[in-house]
């Protein structure tokens, strides 16, 4: 239900029926605590970016600055994180990728909070798991799609790639609106 209403407000083909759903959850003055896991959904980057700085500098600590490795051909529209990425013990975040490894620790989408930081490895515990996710760099790659004139195969050429934590900010997210 939740995910056809987000889908009316996306495809701004919101009606009476979708408005009176979601005003049911309305709750004047709802104001949650930071160690709940609350997202705001907003509908502008700008929005949700200053939610998470805000939210960022209420937390006591050391802020970490991780710079993003570009290679090649890899547009700015692209990235699938923040270029450079800020972060704190407590934040609360969400991986931004799958993990391919055998253990499958983390999913994109998921959300949990930052339990610590050291030189490359980033700790985030989420709720419902027993272990703490060490987390590391993720690649991602931008590639070219071509077809072979003989084979009629398709085949992909990596042409740039993008290197920083799987991880971005999470107590406000953006959701699409066409």
């Amino acid at each position: 239900v939740f995910i056809k209403l987000l889908n009316k407000v996306r495809d701004n083909i919101i009606d009476k029926q979708a408005l009176d759903d979601l005003n049911q959850r309305f709750i004047p003055n709802f104001n949650p605590g930071n160690d709940e896991g609350y997202i705001s959904l907003t509908t502008h980057n700008y929005q949700s970016q200053a939610i998470n700085e805000n939210k960022l500098k209420q937390l006591k600590g050391t802020p970490y600055n991780f710079t993003a490795e570009v290679k090649g051909e890899f547009p700015e529209y692209s990235y699938p994180t923040d270029f450079e990425l800020v972060l704190k013990v407590g934040a609360q975040v969400m991986f931004v990728k799958n993990d391919i490894s055998r253990e499958k620790l983390f999913y994109n989408g998921k959300i949990g909070k930052i339990t610590g930081i050291d030189n490359e490895t980033i700790f985030v515990k989420c709720e419902g798991d027993y272990d703490v996710i060490p987390v590391t760099q993720a690649e991602w790659t931008n590639n070219k799609y071509t077809i072979d004139d003989e084979t009629k195969e398709i085949t992909e050429t990596p042409v740039g790639s993008f290197l920083q934590y799987p991880l971005k900010l999470a107590w406000a997210i953006t959701i699409a609106i066409a």
